[in-house]
This record gives structure tokens, C-alpha cells and sequence, in this order.
């Protein structure tokens, strides 16, 4: 069985731009589903828009070569004027490839600033990445992550509890690092 890997992607660009996205991914056949049902039509669609050559049945081959990952789902979204967020589950790594892609769909419209962050739940890898008009960068980190607190090295809930939180917040400090040092990527490498 895959791990899965939970990617947030975090788009901002004129409002403008993201309600005609939004709306080329959210369509009113999308808002007639069910929850359960509505992230498997926004992937379809998401990945008509961005990709020519996005194949009408399954193709394993495929999704590793133009996704980076042997399947990635759309598992949450959120809308705003100037930005959107969106959450994908994949298998075993995050989508980098569809990180670049969605960056490149966006340079055609201008300034827009693209972050993502990821983690695998067994937490084997952890990622940050940026983009802009000027181009993308991802990284992903498969070492050097702290271990997960086994509640049985500990003598009470309180210092396991307190373990959790200092290893969620490593955690997170390492995602922020590898934006940072993405975005660094993009002023030394445009």
C-alpha cells in the first residue's frame, strides 16, 4: 500500500485571473455532485486545462511522467477573490511535475505568487515550493526529518503530548525552509 502524500497549493493572482480559472475548474457540473465526487471532476478538469496531452482513461505511465506521482487526487479546495488552495493526495511523492505545469499555466497571465508544501504520512518526505511569472522551483527532502514520538518513549501524556509539538512544529519549520530556499532558487537560477 502507498503512502499518501498530502500536497497544499496555494495560489494568488488577480481576481480576475483566478474566477476564470476557478471557473474552468469548479463548473456548475462539479457544484451538482456530491463532496465525494466533486474532487475527482475538478482533477479532470484541472488537468485538461493545464495539460494537451491529458489521456481519457488511466495511464499509470502517464500520471508518473507529466504528474510525478502514479496518481494524485484533488481532496480539498478552497476559493477566495484573489487566491485558491487546493489539496491533492498522491502516492508515494507529491506531484512536483504538476506543480511546474500549474506554474507555467499561470506565467501566461502575468504576476501571480504559487507556494505548496507537502508531507508524506508516515512522514519518509517532506516538501516546499514556489513559483511565480519568473518561474518554479520544488523541493523535496527525504532526510534529516525527525523521527514520529512513540507515545511509549515517554512517561506521560504531557511529555509526549509536548514531543507532538515540537515535532509538528519542526516540521513545519522545514517546509517553510525549503519555500524560502525555493524562492532563493528563483532569484540566484530565474
Amino acid at each position: 500500500m502507498a503512502n499518501n502524500v498530502y500536497t497544499i497549493v496555494s495560489i494568488e493572482a488577480t481576481p480576475k485571473v483566478i474566477k476564470e480559472f476557478t471557473d474552468k475548474i469548479i463548473t456548475s457540473e462539479v457544484k451538482k455532485l456530491n463532496w465525494s465526487n466533486q474532487g475527482d471532476l475538478i482533477a479532470t478538469n484541472l488537468y485538461n486545462l493545464i495539460y494537451d496531452n491529458y489521456p481519457k482513461e488511466y495511464s499509470r505511465d502517464w500520471n508518473c511522467e507529466n504528474i510525478g506521482t502514479k496518481w494524485c487526487f484533488v481532496h480539498d479546495w478552497q476559493v477566495g477573490d484573489d487566491n485558491i488552495e487546493i489539496t491533492f493526495d498522491s502516492a508515494w511523492s507529491p506531484p512536483d511535475s504538476l506543480f511546474h505545469q500549474l506554474a507555467e499555466y499561470f506565467m501566461e497571465f502575468g504576476d501571480f505568487e504559487m507556494e505548496a508544501t507537502s508531507e508524506d504520512e508516515a512522514y519518509q518526505n517532506i516538501s516546499g515550493g514556489y513559483a511565480n511569472e519568473t518561474g518554479s522551483e520544488f523541493l523535496i527532502q527525504d532526510t534529516d526529518i525527525p523521527e514520529w514520538p512513540d507515545p511509549d518513549d515517554f512517561d506521560s501524556n504531557e511529555t509526549h503530548d509536548a514531543a507532538m509539538e515540537t515535532f509538528y512544529c519542526t516540521i513545519d519549520d522545514l517546509k517553510e525552509n525549503l519555500i524560502h530556499e525555493s524562492k532563493q532558487d528563483l532569484i540566484l537560477y530565474p
